[in-house]
């Protein structure tokens, strides 16, 4: 997992604006808002599950914690596969704490019961799937062509009249100015290309080179410790 440099925890969080080039996109699910963008305008930082750089790089949110079953990996190649990005080069971050990442069946952020994949299923097919508009739209805003007669694979928008192809880098900064579309296609399960494989996951090489993050290695001003205090003594009393 890796921060963004000198973007803080909160402001990962209240983003919910575009703030330098590239594609943000905001994807709530069931019953849950966007954070507001804090006053003073809002740092270039995603406010929800996908992040298109203007290098092409894509980052996943996982609001999942990893426990072992790799959920980091698994839902990320959910939101690659709608969006037809290169595998390549897409890489995770952890969510920070907030409602934006609740699931339906806990009413929580809460990891656990074997539900990461059926909660997030159905959301993060969605938020690949308009990133994946978006970028084509515009990619046809630029062609002057029918988005319908544009196709994505390998992370670009290809129009194959014209022998056209542009980049998800290329159009992230043009899919920022594009209207965030109702409803979008998703994929029907025929034309999968990374659901079902078994692919190295996100996680290990950080874990491998033993620079991950958990819990035990947050570090906080004035930290206190919480301890379980027992008796030195079978029978005895605190």
């Amino acid at each position: 997992m890796t921060d963004a440099p000198g973007l803080t925890r909160r402001e990962f969080v209240e983003a919910a604006a575009v703030a330098g080039a590239g594609l943000t996109l905001a994807i709530s699910f069931q019953g849950c808002r966007a954070a507001p963008p804090p006053a003073g305008g809002a740092p270039f930082a995603p406010n929800a599950f996908l992040r298109v750089r203007s290098d092409g790089a894509v980052i996943v949110v996982i609001g999942r914690s990893e426990m072992g079953q790799g959920p980091t990996t698994a839902l990320a190649m959910v939101v690659a596969e709608e969006l037809d990005c290169d595998w390549e080069r897409v890489s995770f971050e952890q969510a920070p704490a907030h409602t934006a990442y609740h699931d339906a069946f806990h009413r929580g952020q809460i990891t656990g019961d074997s539900v990461s994949i059926r909660t997030s299923w159905l959301p993060m097919r969605e938020a690949g799937a308009i990133g994946r508009a978006m970028l084509v739209t515009a990619a046809a805003r630029v062609w002057g062509v029918e988005a319908s007669a544009c196709r994505t694979e390998g992370g670009a928008v290809h129009h194959d009249p014209s022998g056209q192809t542009l980049e998800y880098g290329e159009l992230a900064t043009r899919a920022a100015e594009v209207p965030v579309p109702d409803d979008v296609h998703l994929k029907d399960p025929s034309e999968f290309t990374l659901i079902g494989l078994s692919l190295p996951r996100l996680d290990t090489p950080d874990k491998v080179r033993g620079t991950a993050g958990f819990g035990l290695d947050t570090r906080l001003p004035d930290q206190l410790y919480a301890s379980v205090e027992r008796c030195p003594v079978f029978g005895g009393r605190v």
